[in-house]
């Protein structure tokens, strides 16, 4: 039968088209698993390099706090010793008492050996002073480095996870595709096998085909010609929708009539008479109601 054998060939057709969209999604599918399981992945390096990071924070905290203490230790002592500088120098006019005369003492003017020995000491206080300070600035440095990397680090963590988020989004919506597209094609094999079945049905009955092929093409082209006007319907008024409606209802029974007569092939020629007679009253009746318009 050329319409059942068409029907067929393009259930044949939509069947390729869906299996060929179900291995593509399967492919896809698997694409998206590996890209997961990946970005997984390197959340837990970033995760890793993030704790290394943090682990070394308590010890450069301890070495910046020791070292700004031992510049705060050496700026006390450098006070402390600066007021209690001595004399520059000794000697000069001193007050002496003696058992007969009484009078000044005049010494001779001499730089003061203590103030040397005071002198050297600030040097010293204040040369540590300044390798405290040059200490307590590379800590603070390291500190702030590793601070910068540790920002970095969760900033990577962060955007690793997004990673992760956004690939087990597109992995869902890549399953669900595959599911629709499973069913679509699972549809498709369903319609090809209905269509063999009521082709084997028509071969046992060869005597009436000839007659049945007739009244399904007509019904068919009918029903196509239907569509249309039902589509042109549509379009002409938006206030149509009881007559539409009707319409609809008409179509269906068209459609179903064709059902019923393909259901019905194994029965007699007066059956498929009948058949064509019920189809074009049904016909005349929807062909009037579509040239009478809405």
């Amino acid at each position: 039968m050329p319409y059942l054998q068409q029907e067929q060939t393009r259930a044949q057709a939509e069947i390729q088209a869906a299996d060929a969209v179900v291995t593509s999604l399967t492919s896809h599918v698997d694409t998206q698993r590996q890209a997961l399981v990946a970005a997984q992945a390197q959340v837990d390096v970033a995760r890793n390099a993030l704790t290394a990071l943090q682990s070394q924070r308590p010890a450069l905290d301890a070495a910046v706090s020791a070292a700004d203490r031992a510049v705060i230790d050496l700026d006390r002592r450098i006070s402390e010793h600066e007021g209690n500088e001595p004399p520059q120098v000794i000697g000069g006019v001193e007050p002496i008492i003696q058992p007969i005369v009484v009078g000044p003492l005049i010494r001779p003017v001499r730089p003061n050996p203590a103030w040397k020995v005071w002198k050297r000491q600030l040097g010293v206080l204040i040369q540590q002073r300044s390798q405290a300070q040059e200490a307590a600035n590379g800590a603070r440095a390291r500190l702030n480095e590793l601070n910068t990397r540790v920002a970095q680090g969760q900033s990577g963590v962060q955007a690793a996870e997004g990673q992760v988020a956004q690939g087990g989004l597109r992995l869902e919506q890549a399953n669900q595709a595959l599911v629709a597209a499973r069913d679509r094609a699972s549809v498709a094999r369903q319609g090809l096998n209905d269509l063999v079945r009521l082709s084997e049905e028509i071969d046992r009955e060869p005597l009436e085909r000839k007659a049945l092929e007739q009244a399904a093409a007509k019904l068919s082209v009918r029903t196509m010609e239907l569509e249309d006007a039902l589509t042109v319907a549509r379009a002409l008024s938006a206030q149509a929708d009881a007559s539409l409606s009707s319409l609809l209802r008409r179509r269906d029974e068209l459609v179903n009539g064709l059902a019923a007569v393909i259901a019905q092939l194994p029965g007699a020629e007066t059956a498929v008479q009948a058949a064509d007679a019920v189809a074009a009253d049904r016909l005349s009746e929807l062909t009037a109601l579509i040239e009478g318009g809405p």
